[in-house]
């Protein structure tokens, strides 16, 4: 329940809600309260916070603040696991004959490269099935093992698979009951989108672990380039600011829920 509370409850806070929630309260002001000024103010609101997400002039200072607080590495010890989590596929539902990737891919090509370089003996595969949100019928675990052993020959000799988790905390507390039940230690090299690692490291760390981040995706570059295409609104800008926002709203929820 208070996951899907959770889910709707952040409806206002993605720039899609907030937008028609001021659409909606211009049209109430001036249809039933007939404000003009009022109508004229959530009108505007709703203008300029679709053309602030959209351009760079907002959306990148959101996105850089979370991905700039861990940056990559091309070395890493070994730890008892590298865990992935999920995120990064979509299931073999029609018209799809094979599970697929989504704009989270590259978590999946990292979590092979950083198991490989560093030498860990376990690759722990983190995601469950969530019902309230996909028809999935595979767990986001299985989905993400499917693709490794297809295209990169792991097999279950590599991998632990945690397929119960449906957020990022679940993540962390399922995780580390398959890891304790495998015999396996607390330390972990996590591998996630670098806009999810703030949250992410921070609820694994308060679920016991010993973390080294392993961020990948980034979004922004560190060196931004001033092109005059690049400040025209653009639904793949909208589409950042939303993903930046709701990692915003989350870790707002998780630690006033003392998750992290």
């Amino acid at each position: 329940m208070l996951f899907i509370l959770s889910k709707l409850l952040a409806i206002p806070f993605n720039p899609v809600g907030l937008i028609l929630v001021l659409l909606l309260a211009s049209f109430l002001t001036a249809v039933i309260w007939r404000r003009v000024k009022l109508t004229l103010i959530f009108f505007s609101g709703a203008f300029f916070v679709l053309l602030l997400l959209s351009t760079p002039l907002l959306s990148r200072p959101l996105m850089r603040g979370l991905e700039k607080q861990y940056m990559p590495s091309e070395n890493y010890s070994p730890a008892s696991a590298v865990v992935l989590l999920g995120g990064a596929t979509v299931g073999k539902i029609s018209p799809r004959i094979y599970a697929e990737t989504n704009h989270n891919a590259n978590r999946i090509f990292h979590a092979v490269r950083v198991f490989r370089q560093s030498g860990s003996p376990k690759l722990v595969l983190s995601g469950g099935v969530i019902e309230f949100t996909s028809n999935e019928m595979v767990s986001e675990a299985q989905s993400m093992y499917t693709l490794l052993n297809e295209f990169f020959g792991m097999d279950t000799s590599d991998v632990l698979l945690e397929d119960e988790s449906k957020n990022t905390r679940e993540n962390a507390l399922y995780t580390k009951k398959v890891m304790e039940e495998a015999g396996m230690g607390n330390d972990i090299i996590l591998v996630t989108s670098a806009y999810h690692m703030p949250r992410s490291a921070a609820v694994f760390r308060k679920a016991g672990f010993s973390v080294t981040p392993a961020p990948t995706g980034y979004y922004e570059e560190e060196s931004f380039a001033f092109k005059l295409y690049q400040w025209l609104p653009k639904t793949s800008t909208l589409f950042k600011s939303s993903i930046a926002l709701h990692e915003y709203y989350g870790s707002v929820v998780y630690k006033i829920l003392g998750w992290m």
